[in-house]
């Protein structure tokens, strides 16, 4: 009798369960909703500055590429590498922003750098520089206030340049190789630049993440 009750069971179950019989594995839709939930709850960006309390994805995008930042902290390690030895640079004044653009319609962007603090700014200003896509500087400003803004004019096939010194916006235009590095030598533009030209490097008013060098 256990028997007969054994070939049912074995019967009614390969009767119900086609593929059980088949030697298929039994799928499941276990992938697809995985990647379903992958892409609904994609990864959290990495947030360039958490020592603030701006969000990863609120941050100006031209000013948080870490690959970008990565860029500039070598090269800026270059630069200052005997005062960073000597402890002249200490380390918490070793910080900058940058803002990425394409000054000369190469296809590549340069990279604008602001510095603050006592051994990088005076009364007169602060340093900055103008560094290409690999970090190599083309122009360092000295005496220079923030924001930079950038004209649509060109000259010599690059925008000119709005910088803040002594006072006063000056207009900074490339002479074929560099921007003249004192700004407040170059003439007034005398008036405020107008509100649809890009700002950079403004912190103030724009969410800005501080990289460290």
């Amino acid at each position: 009798m256990k028997t007969c009750a054994l070939l049912l069971s074995l019967f009614i179950f390969f009767a119900c369960n086609p593929k059980a019989n088949s030697g298929d594995k039994i799928k499941t839709d276990e992938p697809e909703r995985a990647e379903a939930l992958a892409t609904e709850n994609p990864p959290a960006k990495e947030d360039p500055d958490p020592t603030d309390d701006i969000a990863a994805e609120e941050y100006l995008l031209p000013s948080s590429s870490m690959a970008t930042a990565a860029i500039v902290k070598e090269s800026l390690q270059r630069k200052f590498k005997a005062d960073i030895e000597k402890n002249i640079l200490e380390k918490e004044a070793r910080k900058f922003v940058q803002f990425e653009y394409d000054l000369n319609a190469d296809g590549t962007n340069e990279i604008l750098v602001g510095l603050v603090g006592p051994y990088f700014c005076g009364s007169g200003g602060c340093t900055q520089f103008v560094m290409d896509h690999e970090g190599k500087i083309i122009t360092t400003f000295t005496v220079s206030d923030y924001p930079v803004v950038i004209d649509k004019n060109k000259t010599n096939g690059w925008n000119d340049l709005f910088i803040r010194s002594d006072g006063e916006y000056r207009i900074i235009k490339f002479d074929g190789s560099s921007y003249p590095s004192n700004p407040s030598l170059e003439p007034a533009l005398g008036t405020i630049p107008g509100d649809g030209l890009p700002r950079a490097l403004d912190f103030i008013h724009d969410k800005y993440p501080w990289f460290r060098f």
